[in-house]
């Protein structure tokens, strides 16, 4: 067959075309996508000349394994002329904003992608390496220390009517010296604590005599009670006193001569202080 010369003028151009299309550097990728001699383009080649501002979500979306096309929808065609024919490597040109004052608020970095046979990402490479610091995530504030509430004491304090008060006593007067000291001791206890939520002082009677006697000496007595610890330095805020009279009996006492029922009864005769706060 006789080449005429539009012929080879045309096949001339064919080749140069397809000369102009290839790389002009080649890291040559082996079969797994990997290479010994990493080779990156002359930034003056990138096509825009100065490289795209990088997406970072999108590049920390990529993943050795992922195809080409996965590539164009996250970060677009390289930069670089790359080939026409089962390329395996491409190459960016991106810019980062470092945070830091003019002229220095921009950095250049090349970032070459190398693929296995299958048209399969395999590594990616980064000039100069620093540049793949970009990648990483902002470094995220410690979680705040738990807040640890101060526990919460709660007590309940029974001390026996018999041994605070004389015979039907309730007032300061009928208080006997070691049911006085008892007192005096737990409401210096009860002030020194940092938080003091409340203290109950409930006063109780056995079942003998009438409700009305009842409830007004078990009242007087928790009234008794509470003024005690005040003189002691707990915040009189925080204090009630409530006679309960012949309510909330504890002992079980069946029917006896009434010297027994008197000593059996006596658990029933009784002032609680029930109290909560922070020590």
């Amino acid at each position: 067959m006789r080449l005429t010369t539009s012929s080879l003028a045309a096949a001339a151009a064919m080749a140069a075309a397809v000369l102009a299309g290839c790389s002009t550097t080649s890291s040559y990728p082996t079969d797994q996508g990997t290479s010994g001699n990493v080779v990156f383009p002359d930034k003056a080649s990138a096509w825009p000349a100065q490289g795209t501002f990088a997406n970072l979500d999108n590049l920390r979306l990529l993943r050795p394994g992922m195809t080409k096309d996965q590539h164009y929808a996250l970060i677009g065609r390289p930069h670089f002329k790359e080939g026409m024919f089962d390329v395996r490597e491409w190459d960016y040109l991106f810019n980062f904003r470092t945070g830091r004052p003019a002229p220095n608020d921009v950095v250049q970095c090349q970032m070459k992608v190398l693929f296995d046979t299958d048209m399969r990402s395999r590594s990616y490479y980064w000039s100069p390496e620093s540049c793949a610091a970009f990648l990483k995530y902002p470094d995220t504030p410690a979680p705040a220390a738990p807040v640890v509430m101060p526990a919460v004491t709660e007590r309940t304090t029974t001390l026996g009517a018999d041994a605070l008060f004389a015979f039907n006593g309730s007032g300061p007067a009928d208080l006997l010296p070691d049911g006085r000291q008892q007192v005096d001791a737990l409401g210096r206890e009860l002030a020194a604590m940092k938080s003091l939520r409340h203290v109950d002082v409930y006063a109780y009677t056995d079942r003998l005599g009438s409700a009305a006697y009842n409830q007004r000496l078990s009242q007087r007595r928790a009234e008794t009670v509470k003024n005690l610890l005040v003189a002691q330095g707990v915040d009189s805020r925080v204090v009630t006193a409530q006679g309960r009279g012949k309510a909330d009996p504890v002992s079980h006492c069946g029917a006896m001569p009434r010297g027994r029922l008197i000593a059996c009864l006596a658990p029933d005769r009784r002032v609680e202080i029930r109290s909560a706060g922070v020590k």
